[in-house]
Protein backbone atom coordinates (compact mmCIF):
# COMPACT_ATOMS: atom_id res chain seq x y z
CA UNK A 1 0.00 0.00 0.00
CA UNK A 2 2.84 2.40 0.87
CA UNK A 3 4.48 1.67 -2.50
CA UNK A 4 1.25 2.47 -4.37
CA UNK A 5 0.89 5.77 -2.52
CA UNK A 6 4.52 6.69 -3.35
CA UNK A 7 3.99 5.96 -7.04
CA UNK A 8 0.73 7.92 -7.05
CA UNK A 9 2.42 10.82 -5.31
CA UNK A 10 5.32 10.89 -7.77
CA UNK A 11 2.89 11.31 -10.66
CA UNK A 12 1.03 14.26 -9.16
CA UNK A 13 2.00 17.83 -8.21
CA UNK A 14 2.38 18.16 -4.39
CA UNK A 15 -0.65 20.46 -4.02
CA UNK A 16 -2.91 18.16 -6.03
CA UNK A 17 -1.79 15.15 -3.98
CA UNK A 18 -2.61 16.97 -0.74
CA UNK A 19 -6.07 17.94 -2.03
CA UNK A 20 -6.88 14.37 -3.03
CA UNK A 21 -6.04 13.04 0.41
CA UNK A 22 -7.86 15.70 2.40
CA UNK A 23 -10.62 14.22 4.49
CA UNK A 24 -13.67 16.44 4.15
CA UNK A 25 -16.70 15.41 6.20
CA UNK A 26 -19.74 13.99 4.43
CA UNK A 27 -23.25 13.37 5.73
CA UNK A 28 -24.53 9.87 5.13
CA UNK A 29 -27.89 8.50 6.14
CA UNK A 30 -29.13 4.91 6.30
CA UNK A 31 -32.74 3.82 6.77
CA UNK A 32 -33.80 0.41 8.05
CA UNK A 33 -37.46 -0.64 8.15
CA UNK A 34 -38.68 -3.78 9.89
CA UNK A 35 -42.15 -5.28 10.20
CA UNK A 36 -42.81 -7.61 13.12
CA UNK A 37 -45.75 -9.76 14.14
CA UNK A 38 -45.82 -10.49 17.87
CA UNK A 39 -42.10 -9.75 17.97
CA UNK A 40 -41.20 -12.02 15.04
CA UNK A 41 -39.44 -10.35 12.11
CA UNK A 42 -41.50 -10.54 8.91
CA UNK A 43 -39.80 -8.13 6.50
CA UNK A 44 -36.71 -5.96 6.49
CA UNK A 45 -35.58 -3.41 3.92
CA UNK A 46 -32.76 -0.90 4.14
CA UNK A 47 -30.57 1.45 2.17
CA UNK A 48 -28.75 4.78 2.07
CA UNK A 49 -30.76 7.98 1.70
CA UNK A 50 -30.29 11.33 -0.03
CA UNK A 51 -29.73 14.46 2.08
CA UNK A 52 -31.85 17.13 0.43
CA UNK A 53 -31.05 20.79 -0.24
CA UNK A 54 -33.49 21.63 2.55
CA UNK A 55 -31.51 19.38 4.87
CA UNK A 56 -28.19 20.87 3.80
CA UNK A 57 -29.51 24.36 4.43
CA UNK A 58 -30.67 23.18 7.86
CA UNK A 59 -27.16 22.05 8.78
CA UNK A 60 -25.48 25.18 7.44
CA UNK A 61 -27.81 27.45 9.41
CA UNK A 62 -27.61 25.25 12.51
CA UNK A 63 -23.86 25.72 13.00
CA UNK A 64 -23.91 29.50 12.60
CA UNK A 65 -24.86 32.34 14.96
CA UNK A 66 -27.13 35.18 13.94
CA UNK A 67 -25.75 37.40 16.71
CA UNK A 68 -23.23 36.92 19.51
CA UNK A 69 -24.71 39.36 22.04
CA UNK A 70 -27.31 38.46 22.95
CA UNK A 71 -26.53 35.00 21.64
CA UNK A 72 -29.05 34.24 18.89
CA UNK A 73 -29.20 31.32 16.48
CA UNK A 74 -30.52 31.32 12.94
CA UNK A 75 -32.81 28.42 13.87
CA UNK A 76 -33.50 26.23 16.87
CA UNK A 77 -35.51 23.43 15.28
CA UNK A 78 -34.25 19.84 15.36
CA UNK A 79 -34.95 16.59 13.51
CA UNK A 80 -38.02 15.29 15.33
CA UNK A 81 -40.44 13.65 12.88
CA UNK A 82 -40.66 10.95 10.25
CA UNK A 83 -43.18 10.88 7.43
CA UNK A 84 -44.13 7.82 5.35
CA UNK A 85 -45.46 7.61 1.82
CA UNK A 86 -46.53 5.33 -1.04
CA UNK A 87 -44.86 7.10 -3.97
CA UNK A 88 -41.55 6.73 -5.77
CA UNK A 89 -39.23 9.37 -7.19
CA UNK A 90 -35.54 9.71 -7.97
CA UNK A 91 -33.38 10.34 -4.91
CA UNK A 92 -32.08 13.77 -5.84
CA UNK A 93 -31.16 16.72 -3.67
CA UNK A 94 -33.92 19.06 -4.86
CA UNK A 95 -36.80 16.90 -3.62
CA UNK A 96 -39.51 19.16 -2.18
CA UNK A 97 -41.94 16.60 -0.71
CA UNK A 98 -42.91 12.95 -0.62
CA UNK A 99 -44.75 11.88 -3.77
CA UNK A 100 -47.71 10.27 -2.00
CA UNK A 101 -47.65 10.97 1.76
CA UNK A 102 -49.86 8.81 3.97
CA UNK A 103 -51.37 9.47 7.38
CA UNK A 104 -50.07 7.47 10.31
CA UNK A 105 -53.18 8.22 12.32
CA UNK A 106 -56.37 10.02 11.36
CA UNK A 107 -55.51 13.41 9.88
CA UNK A 108 -51.83 13.26 10.97
CA UNK A 109 -48.82 12.93 8.66
CA UNK A 110 -45.72 13.63 10.78
CA UNK A 111 -45.00 11.03 13.46
CA UNK A 112 -42.74 12.06 16.33
CA UNK A 113 -39.43 10.24 16.64
CA UNK A 114 -38.52 8.58 19.94
CA UNK A 115 -36.63 10.84 22.32
CA UNK A 116 -33.88 11.05 23.29
CA UNK A 117 -32.02 10.18 20.11
CA UNK A 118 -29.05 7.86 20.53
CA UNK A 119 -25.44 8.18 19.37
CA UNK A 120 -24.04 4.85 18.14
CA UNK A 121 -20.26 4.47 18.27
CA UNK A 122 -18.25 3.76 15.15
CA UNK A 123 -16.38 0.83 16.68
CA UNK A 124 -13.08 2.72 16.62
CA UNK A 125 -14.06 5.86 18.51
CA UNK A 126 -16.53 7.00 21.15
CA UNK A 127 -16.83 10.45 19.56
CA UNK A 128 -20.43 11.32 18.66
CA UNK A 129 -20.23 11.39 14.87
CA UNK A 130 -23.48 9.51 14.27
CA UNK A 131 -27.04 9.91 15.51
CA UNK A 132 -29.86 7.36 15.37
CA UNK A 133 -33.54 8.23 15.11
CA UNK A 134 -36.17 5.58 15.78
CA UNK A 135 -39.94 5.32 15.58
CA UNK A 136 -42.17 2.27 16.04
CA UNK A 137 -45.56 2.38 14.40
CA UNK A 138 -48.08 0.14 16.16
CA UNK A 139 -50.50 -2.27 14.48
CA UNK A 140 -53.15 0.46 14.42
CA UNK A 141 -50.94 3.18 12.95
CA UNK A 142 -50.52 3.81 9.20
CA UNK A 143 -52.77 0.83 8.47
CA UNK A 144 -55.96 2.43 9.79
CA UNK A 145 -58.09 -0.66 9.34
CA UNK A 146 -56.74 -1.39 5.85
CA UNK A 147 -53.47 -2.38 4.21
CA UNK A 148 -51.06 0.34 3.08
CA UNK A 149 -48.11 -0.21 0.73
CA UNK A 150 -45.16 1.97 1.76
CA UNK A 151 -42.29 2.88 -0.58
CA UNK A 152 -40.85 6.21 0.65
CA UNK A 153 -39.93 8.06 3.84
CA UNK A 154 -38.57 11.41 4.96
CA UNK A 155 -37.00 13.00 8.02
CA UNK A 156 -38.44 16.34 9.14
CA UNK A 157 -37.61 18.91 11.80
CA UNK A 158 -39.98 20.33 14.41
CA UNK A 159 -39.71 23.80 12.86
CA UNK A 160 -42.46 25.48 10.86
CA UNK A 161 -41.00 26.77 7.55
CA UNK A 162 -43.99 29.11 7.21
CA UNK A 163 -43.12 30.82 10.51
CA UNK A 164 -39.31 31.26 10.44
CA UNK A 165 -38.81 27.65 11.58
CA UNK A 166 -40.66 28.28 14.84
CA UNK A 167 -40.81 25.05 16.86
CA UNK A 168 -43.19 26.19 19.60
CA UNK A 169 -46.30 24.99 17.77
CA UNK A 170 -45.20 22.76 14.92
CA UNK A 171 -48.09 21.62 12.73
CA UNK A 172 -48.20 17.87 12.10
CA UNK A 173 -51.56 17.51 10.37
CA UNK A 174 -51.72 15.99 6.90
CA UNK A 175 -53.20 19.16 5.46
CA UNK A 176 -50.41 21.37 6.82
CA UNK A 177 -47.33 19.19 6.39
CA UNK A 178 -47.85 16.62 3.61
CA UNK A 179 -46.27 18.98 1.06
CA UNK A 180 -43.27 19.88 3.19
CA UNK A 181 -39.69 19.24 2.08
CA UNK A 182 -37.87 16.56 4.08
CA UNK A 183 -34.32 16.93 5.40
CA UNK A 184 -33.51 13.40 4.21
CA UNK A 185 -35.40 11.17 1.77
CA UNK A 186 -35.42 7.47 0.93
CA UNK A 187 -37.33 5.20 -1.46
CA UNK A 188 -37.29 1.47 -0.79
CA UNK A 189 -38.75 -1.90 -1.73
CA UNK A 190 -42.50 -2.00 -1.01
CA UNK A 191 -43.56 -2.83 2.53
CA UNK A 192 -47.20 -3.67 3.15
CA UNK A 193 -48.27 -2.32 6.55
CA UNK A 194 -51.23 -4.24 7.92
CA UNK A 195 -53.03 -4.30 11.25
CA UNK A 196 -51.09 -7.49 12.02
CA UNK A 197 -47.67 -5.83 11.99
CA UNK A 198 -45.68 -3.25 13.92
CA UNK A 199 -43.33 -1.21 11.75
CA UNK A 200 -40.03 0.02 13.16
CA UNK A 201 -38.05 2.73 11.39
CA UNK A 202 -34.37 3.16 12.29
CA UNK A 203 -32.69 6.12 10.60
CA UNK A 204 -28.97 6.61 11.23
CA UNK A 205 -27.16 9.76 10.11
CA UNK A 206 -23.35 9.75 10.12
CA UNK A 207 -20.78 12.46 9.59
CA UNK A 208 -17.83 10.68 8.02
Amino acid sequence: MIGIVRIFRSLMPPRMFADVFKQNPQIRGHLTLETRERGKLRQRVEGDNIWTLTGREFIAELIALRASSPRTAFRDDRVAYIGMGSGVQSEVSDITSLVDPVVYRTGEFLARIDAPATFPTSGTSTTNTAVRFEREFTVGEISLGYNVVLTEAGLFTDGDPDDDWDYSATPTSFADTSGRAPMAYKTYEPITKTTDFNLRAIWTVRVV
